[in-house]
């Protein structure tokens, strides 16, 4: 009866440890040090590595932007700032964008917008072309009066998914709101 007791143990262990739970092992110490085993003068090591059971999830590098166009479209009208949208609108995939100077200086940052309601008479609708990527970010009045003045010398730096960046001319699209 004993010897069929030990039977079901060392099965029931087996099993356990074949389906990946924790098997509890007092003998060992938690950081791989030596462990001295009752009824055992010698240490023990047990040194765990890691194995790989499928390939590592990567993403693959995105297509970056070749091209930005900007235009200005009003803000929300329960904006209490009042402030105007600058949109962008790209071909290509980009995490966000920054806005720098000609000293390589950032200007701002423009993170990319979710989905927004915009009706046809703005330049989101009216600019957009059907391969564009659209983003935008609102601008209080002296921020965005100060790329108007520079937006031929400043540059956008579009970040790659999931890596590396490109940098480019801003391109006036014409389009106020």
């Amino acid at each position: 009866m004993a010897r069929h007791h030990v039977l079901c143990a060392i099965v029931v262990a087996a099993g356990v440890f074949a389906c990946g739970a924790p098997v509890s092992t007092p003998a060992v110490a938690p950081t791989g040090a030596p462990s001295t085993v009752a009824g055992s003068a010698a240490p023990n090591r047990i040194v765990a590595t890691a194995e790989l059971t499928k390939p590592p999830n990567i993403q693959p590098q995105l297509p970056l932007p070749t091209t930005v166009r900007w235009a200005v479209d009003k803000g929300s009208p329960d904006d209490p700032q009042h402030r105007s949208l600058l949109v962008f609108f790209y071909d290509g995939n980009a995490r966000g964008w920054r806005i720098i100077d000609p000293n390589g200086d950032l200007l701002f940052h423009v993170p990319i917008a979710g989905s927004g309601i915009f009706g046809p008479e703005t330049c989101v609708a009216r600019a957009r072309r059907f391969d564009e990527v659209t983003t935008w970010i609102a601008l209080d009045r002296p921020t965005l009066e100060l790329f108007l003045e520079r937006y031929r010398t400043l540059r956008g730096v579009a970040e790659g998914i999931p890596a590396g960046e490109v940098t480019l001319s801003l391109s006036d699209s014409g389009c106020r709101g």
